[in-house]
């Protein structure tokens, strides 16, 4: 069963039901089964194509999605936080032809950057439709092909991630008994649609029945009315939860009656788990893992467990099954590093139009996710970094997230981030920069990492920064980190 297909399924038994809301605009699943079927009517002379959405996140960016999956063709989402040219390139190395966008998205792109496509659907506010080109052209895709989510680009080369229908709703099922989501449950979505974690919450609660309402992390104030509307459910990546913390009156009075607060696109710390407790004591405060390549999620953190275990990922999501892999591709025993491995019904097709990259992720049957993790005796998993994050100093390989977090769990500092720079003696030595507490002193963050970190670990230099270097997405990203340590330099 297709994702669309519970919508249609939920318009026919409660019709009036809000499923959508955006400012203050709402609609019924029964009206949102009647948008999503006239513009997918429009579209099923094209047999299983290739459809690039350019849209916000919004009701219409939802209609588009749906349509594109009634019509039977496959959806490829443009993740629109991105420059132009970052979207001609994917647009190009897809070989995408067809494009289904919106009057302002045409508008603001203009008309040079369409002229790539055979196939052009322009919607109205009024959901009329037309055509500004029409190209009917034969694709040959893997046949269980519904949907291309495109990597968040953290290492700078986004993939087309090949998703399926059974990928999409297995992913979704899961996610909804781990939450417990009913058709009672309102969900905030602040993350961008066009992502998996953004997609994921489309999915599952469009599956259980529920409402999504809509809005971005642009105007704090406009966010925290959103979730006193009656939300249920509140999602973030952790960089989203340290912005709202940062106004404690507020959250404490809007997430007084949130239930669930959850998060992914990175490990929530301490800190934050510390800080939503304190000002909203009743949420339960659910951390997830996962992937774009798993359709959104592999593993959860259980609620009873979030503040005892929250340096892990937890344990696998129904039925998934994670295990750690050592350089030679076998199990190795519990406190032992190596890549954490995954199987399970939400595991990708492969990449698009990319064989090589398809069989570097896939061996076996395993996934290979790329992050460095221990298996605990516990049975819940550890993430040790990623493999590729690794850095060689002098004759040592150091994984920058364990420095990053000895020094946030042990200082009052807010972030750190360490950079590799170079040295003339072991080739790379590290920097610092560091986002500061009020309390945070440069001296004491020095002395710190000279009595607990080996001497080719002490930092050259401390760099305070104001701000976190993330991707579109709301992710770390260590080339951004980079480009962030390059700009302070520059301005000194």
């Amino acid at each position: 069963m297709k994702i669309d297909a519970y919508l249609t399924e939920h318009a026919r038994k409660t019709p009036s039901r809000i499923a959508l809301e955006e400012g203050n605009n709402s609609i019924s699943y029964g009206t949102l089964e009647a948008n999503v079927n006239d513009i997918a009517s429009s579209m099923r002379e094209f047999r299983h194509c290739r459809f690039a959405i350019l849209e916000e996140m919004g009701i219409q960016y939802i209609k588009m999605l749906m349509a594109v999956y009634r019509s039977d063709n496959v959806a490829i989402p443009m993740p629109i936080e991105m420059p132009s040219s970052s979207l001609e390139k994917i647009l190009d190395a897809g070989h995408i032809r067809n494009i289904i966008t919106t009057e302002t998205q045409y508008s603001k792109f203009g008309e040079a950057f369409f002229e790539r496509f055979g196939t052009v659907i322009v919607v109205s506010d009024d959901n009329s439709l037309k055509f500004l080109r029409k190209e009917i052209s034969v694709e040959s895709n893997h046949p269980e092909l519904r949907l291309v989510l495109y990597t968040s680009g953290t290492t700078g080369i986004p993939k087309g991630v090949m998703l399926s229908d059974k990928n999409i709703t297995t992913n979704a099922a899961a996610i909804i008994e781990i939450l417990n989501l009913t058709s009672a449950d309102k969900a905030a979505q602040v993350i961008s649609p066009h992502h998996a974690f953004g997609n994921s919450i489309i999915n599952s609660h469009l599956m259980s029945g529920g409402c999504i309402s809509m809005g971005n992390m642009k105007f704090i104030g406009s966010v925290f009315g959103l979730v006193e509307s009656g939300v249920t459910v509140f999602y973030g990546v952790p960089s989203t939860y340290r912005i709202l913390l940062r106004y404690p009156d507020r959250f404490k009075k809007a997430f007084s009656n949130v239930k669930i607060a959850a998060s992914a696109g990175g490990g929530m710390t301490e800190q934050i788990v510390r800080n939503i407790k304190e000002l909203a004591p009743g949420i339960e405060i659910l951390p997830m893992y996962g992937q774009t390549e798993a359709t959104a999620r592999l593993a959860y953190v259980p609620k009873e467990d979030a503040e005892e275990f929250i340096e892990t990922i937890g344990k696998p999501i129904p039925g998934v099954i994670l295990d750690v892999f050592d350089d030679n591709r076998n199990p190795v025993g519990p406190n032992i590093t190596g890549e954490l491995v995954a199987k399970g019904d939400n595991i990708l097709i492969g990449y698009l139009d990319n064989e090589d990259a398809t069989k570097k992720k896939i061996v076996d049957g395993w996934m290979y996710t790329g992050d460095l993790a221990q298996k605990l005796p516990n049975g819940y998993f550890k993430l040790m970094g990623r493999k590729d994050d690794l850095l060689k100093i002098g004759d040592h390989l150091v994984n920058p997230r364990e420095i990053e977090k000895s020094i946030e769990n042990n200082n009052k500092v807010s972030a750190v981030f360490v950079v590799p720079v170079p040295h003339d003696l072991m080739g790379t030595a590290i920097s610092l920069m560091i986002i500061p507490e009020p309390e945070t002193d440069i001296d004491v963050l020095f002395k710190f990492c000279r009595k607990n970190l080996p001497s080719h670990l002490h930092p050259k230099e401390i760099l305070f920064i104001e701000r976190l270097p993330l991707t579109e997405n709301g992710k770390i990203s260590n080339r951004l980190i980079i480009e962030e340590y390059k700009n302070v330099k520059n301005c000194m």
